[in-house]
């Protein structure tokens, strides 16, 4: 088995759209840093990284991910989880509201009946989030959340101790909404505290990667993807992912769920983070914000990926079942041609040179991902990897150009994909790089099946022609029988397409093939033609209607122009009565065959039911 260093494919046609993206991200122009505090102030306007992260671990990242910034208002999703988690959801509704305020974050504004904060998104009711989350015996209010951020990012963060006095020191505004909150009974006694834990958690520091990170942890219901932590409770998570929904945009939220249609936070530095929950996140830094407080570049690429990719949640795919249906190597499932017993042998030595994947569901931007990465592992393992897409009940616009960019990576590589397509699918269509498209599996299989013999047998095991004497129905009799055989047998052909024989057609001879391929087939109780086997030179058919009344019970149809060696009953006949003992090593060698057969059907069975579970 011939094996690929991952390095050697290139980077993953994900990671090269998201370069597009930011390239084209960064001829975007508007906005300008947040100046409430001088390191925000003093940020990068050029800067931009996109990440996107899967909910099983796989991470996508171009620009610049790894540049850290402050996570500012990002942080009251989180916290506001840790709340949930400590009080419980009606503990907190008694204190926060969860309606959007149509305010900007900032605002000075309480529910005139409550008292409460319109939700736990705009700076009043992360301060009183911040508040519920308790001190305990492991851990004060402040340790406890940064523990909850760092294991949402998969690694230790930690607060800048120069953004956290800058935020200290332009924090009037909050301190005035934190004893607003007092005054109304939200925060009970003095917020003094409250306020410098608020004032701490925007302070804590992170680049593209964890923010992606800590989304996909949100999109996985609360497990951490990387480490397999299970961090927030499904539940909370919900709760969470809710209040992001219609609040996390601030003022800019009902644009947002029309435009873009994920749950999403934003800060002031410039990070956003979007959760598409069971699928993925994406995180997106660049400091320049509108009016609303977001970043103008991370809105726009929210905006880009969601349109390319499909990932507004009216539009995702629909969950009841994993992209890859199964994944199996041709050594597990052969093709349905009889080979002779050099090329079986040869298959069952490479028989991992080729790897199967089929595809089922819809494939929208996650499937497509999982997808490609499927293909792209496969490729490192095996020369040959076919991928059927026939179970594929709906696909994006942007998934074949995308397994045909994988496609092209892996054959750099001296390997290669196939599809297999129903015919006329019109996805097959949009292929821009060529790729070998087969209508079946049986067909993709026997492709693959003949590249490894070409690669490692000899003539032997691909005959594109042998003489009637080396068919595999005579290889136990000696070469005097087979002469004899040989002296009652006739020529035929047939062209291309042709029907050779049909089920119920009465016996007429027993065909040793020695050109060409003749494909068996049989109609299942629904009417459908179902493929059994497909036979090439040196193999025969036709015997073993001579055991089942006569009859044949399937279907011959020429799959290219046939020539073959018949031996008519007549001939049958004519031997049993001229030569009783020759009949008898003939019956003999026809039962041995049969033999054989059954157990190599079987054998296939045995395959395909093992691929199916």
């Amino acid at each position: 088995m011939s094996t690929v260093p991952m390095t050697k494919l290139g980077p993953s046609p994900v990671t090269e759209y998201l370069r597009r993206v930011v390239a084209d991200l960064r001829e975007v122009e508007g906005g300008a840093v947040n100046t409430s505090i001088p390191e925000l102030a003093n940020a990068d306007p050029s800067t931009v990284g996109i990440a996107v992260a899967t909910v099983d671990g796989a991470l996508y990242q171009a620009g610049d991910t790894k540049q850290e910034f402050s996570i500012q208002s990002i942080s009251k999703a989180f916290t506001y989880a840790q709340a949930l988690t400590d009080r419980g959801v009606e503990g907190v509704f008694e204190k926060i509201d969860v309606e959007p305020s149509g305010d900007a974050f900032n605002e000075i504004s309480l529910q005139p009946d409550t008292g409460r904060p319109s939700n736990p998104m705009i700076n009043a009711g992360a301060i009183a989030s911040t508040s519920l989350v308790r001190n305990t015996s492991h851990g004060s209010r402040m340790e406890r959340i940064l523990r909850l951020y760092s294991r949402c990012a998969g690694r230790q963060l930690r607060i800048n101790k120069t953004v956290q006095a800058q935020e200290r020191r332009a924090g009037d505004r909050n301190r005035a909404l934190g004893w607003l909150l007092t005054s109304r009974g939200i925060i009970e006694g003095d917020p003094t505290r409250a306020l410098e834990d608020y004032f701490s958690q925007c302070a804590v520091m992170l680049n593209c990667v964890d923010l992606a990170r800590m989304g996909a942890t949100l999109a996985a219901g609360g497990r951490n993807p990387v480490t397999g932590e299970r961090v927030l409770e499904p539940p909370v998570v919900s709760d969470v992912l809710s209040v992001m929904s219609t609040c996390g945009m601030y003022d800019d939220a009902g644009r947002w769920a029309l435009r873009v249609g994920l749950p999403a936070k934003s800060g002031v530095s410039g990070g956003v983070v979007a959760v598409l929950p069971g699928q993925l996140a994406v995180a997106v830094f660049s400091p320049p914000l509108d009016r609303h407080g977001n970043s103008v570049r991370g809105v726009a690429a929210c905006e880009r990926l969601t349109k390319d990719l499909d990932l507004h949640f009216a539009r995702t795919e629909r969950n009841g079942h994993s992209t890859v249906r199964a994944e199996y190597t041709l050594a597990e499932a052969p093709s349905l041609v009889r080979r002779n017993e050099a090329a079986t042998e040869v298959l069952e030595e490479h028989g991992e040179d080729a790897r199967i994947i089929e595809l089922q569901g819809d494939l929208r931007f996650a499937g497509a991902e999982t997808a490609v990465r499927t293909v792209r592992e496969a490729a490192r393992q095996s020369r040959y990897v076919l991928v059927d897409i026939r179970q594929v009940d709906d696909m994006a616009r942007f998934v074949i150009p995308m397994l045909g960019r994988a496609a092209e990576q892996v054959e750099n590589t001296g390997h290669h994909v196939v599809l297999i397509a129903e015919k006329g699918n019109e996805h097959a269509g949009q292929l821009e790089h060529p790729m070998p498209v087969f209508t079946t599996r049986a067909e993709a299989l026997t492709w693959a099946e003949d590249r490894i013999l070409e690669e490692f047998g000899g003539g032997e095991c691909t005959p594109d022609k042998v003489a009637s004497t080396r068919s595999e129905l005579l290889s136990t009799m000696d070469e005097e029988d087979v002469r004899r055989i040989r002296a009652h047998t006739e020529p035929v052909s047939w062209d291309a397409g042709a029907t050779v024989l049909r089920a119920g057609q009465k016996f007429n001879g027993v065909f040793m093939v020695t050109s060409g391929r003749v494909e068996v087939s049989r109609r299942s109780p629904q009417g459908d033609r179902v493929e059994l086997e497909i036979i090439g030179p040196g193999m025969s058919f036709g015997e073993i209607a001579m055991g089942t009344g006569l009859r044949h019970l399937v279907s011959f149809t020429a799959l290219s122009d046939v020539t073959a060696q018949r031996l008519s009953p007549e001939a049958i006949a004519q031997i049993e009565e001229e030569d009783p003992r020759l009949a008898l090593r003939w019956w003999r060698a026809v039962g041995q065959q049969a033999m054989l057969r059954i157990e190599e059907r079987w054998r296939q069975r045995a395959g395909e039911t093992h691929t199916a579970g």
